[in-house]
């Protein structure tokens, strides 16, 4: 079977197989600081461990009803499809034998796909090895996630998680011209608001232009969701189809870029762990926006001692071993547009300013 997530397979291992996770599950709680918040419930959960180490159980120590609501797993995926523009392709080396797939190519490719649905994969000149492979059987699998933009994985690999991944597996079969170009027109509308989306298409109006064809991935067999712990999660394709498209998932990368970047909400998301979760951070970065509330990365702060001179230390052994934290903060209500989200950031902000006097 064709490699959703890793198709550099150890020598004679299949390529096309995938792995099972091999990263810790969730633990943690959650806590409420404020009864008519606009946040509604704030969860916590720890970092995975090195490679090797026991997983720990799924779950958490709290209550169904107290954890911050999140997306069901295929509206996870669904997201995760749609709010990006490039993934890896992987297929058959042509020549292989049959049932033998343990040969393939693989390469990071544009694709369109504005609904989370049946991606159009956009082939040039260049990937003459694919359009080979593909001349000799469609099988392909194409996966993405968070792979761009690069100060953002960097950051994301700086806190020991990892990126979250989707993957599909399927056949991908040449589209007529006419329907290429329609699904490019159709993904620039869907961009107008997504302008870090919109830049990853090409830049000519025409895709003969660009010397692009275009493949859509149907007959799906496997869609695999990969969270920030590594654990994998099985999707079956007809729930991925059939499943709702999150709001916040074409301007994710916009939201993180605008969050993330400016110095203004840094300090902010630190504040909304100290009141939400009462865990003072001194690192935090934003990895998830949906009309459900957030997801976001801490590093619990270490408190300084004083010394026996009458200095206040920090113990550096323990600020090293401070691992960071992922932690959830759910919304009371549903946040169906970008500006819906800043919106509720901004009454968080001047919530937690009215009740800690905070100059913010």
């Amino acid at each position: 079977m064709l490699s959703l997530l890793a198709p550099r397979a150890a020598a004679g291992a299949p390529a096309l197989t995938i792995a099972a996770a091999s990263w810790a599950g969730w633990c943690g709680g959650s806590s409420r600081l404020f009864s008519g918040s606009p946040a509604a419930a704030a969860a916590a959960a720890e970092p995975p461990p090195a490679a090797g180490g026991a997983a720990a159980p799924d779950g958490s120590g709290s209550g169904e009803d107290e954890r911050a609501a999140t997306l069901p797993v295929e509206q996870l995926a669904k997201a995760l499809l749609a709010g990006n523009a490039r993934g890896q392709l992987t297929t058959v080396k042509a020549g292989s034998p049959a049932h033998d797939e343990s040969k393939v190519s693989s390469s990071v490719v544009p694709y369109l796909c504005p609904k989370g649905e049946a991606p159009v994969v956009l082939l040039g000149e260049h990937e003459a090895e694919h359009l080979a492979n593909l001349g000799h059987d469609a099988k392909a699998s194409l996966a993405t996630g968070h792979i761009s933009p690069t100060w953002f994985i960097q950051r994301l690999r700086g806190t020991g998680w990892l990126p979250r991944r989707v993957a599909l597996l399927g056949l991908l079969e040449p589209l007529p011209d006419a329907e290429a170009q329609f699904a490019l027109e159709q993904t620039r509308k869907a961009y107008a608001g997504a302008p870090a989306l919109a830049a990853l298409l090409p830049r000519e109006e025409r895709l003969s232009a660009a010397g692009l064809k275009g493949f859509r991935l149907g007959s799906l067999s496997q869609c695999v969701y990969v969270d920030h712990a590594g654990r994998q999660h099985n999707v079956a394709p007809q729930d991925l189809d059939a499943c709702y498209l999150d709001p916040l998932a074409l301007p994710q990368h916009d939201l993180l870029a605008e969050l993330n970047q400016q110095v203004e909400w840094l300090p902010q998301l630190q504040l909304f762990c100290a009141a939400y979760l009462g865990v003072h951070t001194s690192g935090v970065l934003l990895t998830e926006a949906d009309r459900m509330g957030f997801t976001l990365f801490g590093r619990p702060a270490v408190e300084a001692v004083e010394s026996a001179e009458g200095r206040a230390q920090v113990d550096l052994a323990a600020a090293q071993q401070q691992r960071w934290r992922q932690f959830r903060i759910g919304s009371a209500r549903e946040l169906r547009s970008k500006q819906a989200f800043l919106e509720l950031l901004q009454q968080m902000k001047e919530e937690v300013k009215a009740a800690t006097g905070a100059e913010l």
